[in-house]
């Protein structure tokens, strides 16, 4: 049987917390990370869900509408202009009906220029659409309505510099390899003060991961710009 969201009730049962990111520079909110979970909890690993729904043929529909929910529940007038990073897989940015997606979610939702950052997921699935010539094509299109584009788990992946070089994202999210033990790790100091001197004048750093205090310190102390862990706040839902 195919999936189907709401044959499955799925798109009901769709909850998101929010995880900040913090600005170490000024000492404030830059942020926040839209984290998918289902409500009731009869389904501990969401990423089954994304799996089924790819194998399904249903990861388009799925994504998107994961999407929406985040956006519908974000405070945005109360936050005064904090950004919404949101997961996409670049599956879904290729998809025929992306563009009609972009101007409903900007038309239901006005205030999200300017405020949205759509995290670029890598999934071992996907590594040949990265190729893709129109793939920079759509990421332009993407940039052209307000939206910001940001890298995630950089680090990870064997190409993600080329993917920085080619996509020029305005975020790039440093892999949390890098902050766990940062403060004793003198090679890992070594890689995050290079990309936090790479990245100074183009685009934000941010380390994820970071939960102790001393690395925390460590961090501001390679002046990394910014950074998201437990130490700096759980994900939750907004009240």
């Amino acid at each position: 049987m195919n999936f189907h969201m709401k044959e499955w009730g799925i798109e009901e049962q769709l909850e998101h917390v929010y995880q900040p990111l913090w600005n170490l520079e000024n000492w404030n909110i830059l942020g926040y990370e839209a984290l998918i979970r289902v409500a009731n909890g009869s389904i501990e690993n969401v990423e089954s869900l994304f799996r089924k729904a790819r194998e399904e043929g249903y990861l388009y529909e799925f994504d998107t509408a994961s999407i929406k929910n985040a956006v519908s529940h974000f405070p945005f007038s109360q936050l005064n202009k904090k950004l919404l990073f949101l997961n996409i897989y670049p599956s879904t940015i290729l998809h025929g009906r992306f563009r009609c997606f972009l101007d409903e979610l900007t038309s239901k939702f006005p205030e999200t220029s300017g405020q949205i950052v759509f995290e670029l997921n890598e999934t071992k699935e996907e590594d040949e659409i990265w190729e893709v010539a129109e793939l920079k094509e759509k990421i332009q299109m993407i940039k052209s309505y307000g939206f910001y584009i940001a890298i995630d788990d950089v680090g990870r992946g064997a190409s993600t510099l080329q993917k920085i070089i080619e996509f020029q994202p305005s975020y790039i999210k440093l892999d949390r390899y890098f902050a766990k033990d940062l403060a004793i790790n003198e090679e890992k100091q070594q890689i995050v003060t290079l990309l936090a001197n790479y990245c100074r004048r183009k685009m934000v750093l941010i380390l994820e991961g970071i939960e102790t205090e001393v690395d925390l310190a460590q961090a501001k102390l390679l002046r990394v710009p910014a950074a998201q862990g437990y130490l700096l706040g759980k994900p939750e839902k907004f009240l």
